[in-house]
């Protein structure tokens, strides 16, 4: 075994080999971190919604109900 990693064939399998695999870990290292900056943008999309419910339910809260009753009046179908 260790003739044929000495051998020229065996230096070059050995060295096509080790290419192969530090190109895969760089591969998975990229492949990761795009992975994990989807998931903090995501997360921040999440976020910005939550304050922007946040808003508005405190708009909502401080109008008076005959108000809140005309606003929602809009949304509402009249089929009758």
């Amino acid at each position: 075994m260790l003739t044929w990693l000495t051998s020229s064939i065996g230096k070059l399998v050995a060295k096509w080999t080790a290419f192969v695999a530090i190109a895969v870990a760089v591969y998975w290292k990229i492949y990761t971190y795009g992975q994990a900056a989807e998931r903090a943008k995501q997360v921040a999309e999440k976020m910005d919604a939550i304050r922007e419910r946040e808003r508005i339910q405190d708009e909502v809260s401080k109008l008076p109900e005959d108000r809140v009753r005309d606003e929602l009046s809009g949304w509402v179908r009249n089929d009758g």
